[in-house]
């Protein structure tokens, strides 16, 4: 189908919002109690609504360290103690999810302002009239957004509420119903409290609060980078309708002030499109390094689990715990060469279109815009990395160096 028939095609179709875009990260953001912008047309909203969601999302971090320092003292005990090394390194991974959680919900609660202005910035520039949505071709943009987005937080809520849960299924199972065996009481995630969980009420309290702290958890960590890649999306489907702009432009047909009428307005919006590359950076770049350094230390801890053996049940856990883990960083990876690859056709499609017949100003004035794109925009974890599918590769090569090290630690 030609895209003039597919222009037609979406004419009369819905009117997609840009906070269609936004609703799964909004979503998780929301479930912590947390509202990371401000856009402009919301303003006014209840105070009392508000001050409601401060207070939930105070709890919420409460509850979430207080999961996160018993299972610190346990990894502790475990070491210094030179018992329970199997389980601490366990924990490890954990931890691990649980502290880059926290610094991405603190790192983009700091943010919050500069976030608003980008999401406010992307509502001035989103395309309004069926008409625009469909020369943008938002409907397929947001179809693959949203196709990727419920297969990422999916694959990761039944990888947390398969370990919150486990227990649960194992005493239903195994005690009630079959009759087979005596039920212990095992929590999801080792933990050390001052008294003797194992009785009493206490049980089930440590068992629902590490239930919430996980959710709590991989909501943080979900919802930040489905916003990011959110807004990425958005910002490669205007690089690309700006490439398409210029490509069809027919510079010399008209005048010399409707040719620069046009090369200006283009170079204006591609400044736009750029400030907004750097906007985004600023505002996600420490999350992102925060990402790949755990993730690469997740890879290597539960590679290493499942390197040395253990129960079915924990083996098929540990895998799904890894699937998600290379999930997350080929996802971000994959959003980043995208935003490189469309800010790249910039500058080959200033080549491409047809300037030859233009006025010697205009031609000069292209090179302004194609010496910008040779300096594409990046998705940067900030100045330290790059992101671009090159960074799968060099996680998984961290990672086995890191895997190396340990299981040499562990054979001694």
């Amino acid at each position: 189908m030609s895209k003039q028939v597919k222009v037609k095609a979406m004419e009369g179709s819905k009117i997609i919002e840009l906070s269609s875009f936004l609703k799964y990260a909004d979503a998780f953001y929301l479930s912590i109690g947390l509202l990371v912008y401000d856009r402009e047309k919301d303003k006014g909203t209840h105070s009392w609504y508000h001050s409601l969601l401060h207070w939930y999302f105070i709890l919420q971090m409460l509850n979430l360290n207080f999961a996160l320092v018993t299972e610190l003292i346990y990894v502790f005990l475990a070491i210094s103690g030179g018992t329970n090394f199997l389980e601490a390194t366990m924990n490890m991974s954990f931890i691990g999810f649980v502290i880059v959680g926290e610094l991405k919900i603190w790192l983009i609660w700091r943010q919050r302002e500069h976030l608003t202005l980008v999401v406010n910035e992307l509502e001035r520039l989103h395309p309004r009239s069926a008409k625009e949505q469909a020369v943008y071709n938002i409907k397929d943009h947001l179809s693959s957004y949203s196709r990727v987005s419920i297969f990422y937080f999916s694959m990761h809520l039944l990888l947390i509420w398969t370990y919150n849960l486990y227990w649960v299924a194992y005493y239903l199972i195994y005690d009630l119903w079959l009759g087979v065996r005596k039920f212990e009481r095992m929590l999801p995630y080792y933990c050390w409290v001052p008294w003797d969980w194992t009785e009493g009420m206490s049980y089930y309290f440590i068992y629902v609060s590490q239930n919430i702290a996980g959710q709590a958890c991989l909501s943080g960590q979900l919802s930040a980078d489905l916003m990011m890649c959110a807004l990425v999306t958005l910002l490669v489907m205007h690089f690309r309708q700006l490439g398409s702009q210029i490509e069809q432009f027919k510079a010399g047909i008209g005048t010399e002030k409707q040719d620069m009428k046009f090369l200006h307005a283009a170079i204006r919006y591609h400044q736009r499109l750029l400030q907004l590359s750097d906007d985004i950076n600023n505002v996600f770049g420490v999350s992102l390094l925060c990402n790949f350094v755990s993730s690469s230390f997740i890879i290597c801890f539960v590679g290493f689990h499942m390197t040395i053996g253990g129960k079915l049940d924990n083996v098929v856990m540990l895998v799904l715990f890894l699937f998600c883990a290379m999930v997350q960083v080929f996802m971000i990876s994959n959003y980043a060469q995208r935003l490189l690859d469309s800010s790249e056709y910039i500058g080959q499609a200033v080549y491409n279109h047809d300037w030859f017949n233009a006025d010697i100003l205009y031609r000069k004035m292209l090179v302004l815009i194609t010496r910008r794109s040779q300096k594409p925009s990046r998705v940067k974890a900030t100045s330290f990395l790059n992101v671009s599918l090159v960074t799968v590769t060099d996680i998984l090569q961290l990672s086995y160096k890191f895997f190396a090290l340990l299981r040499t630690m562990y054979m001694k």
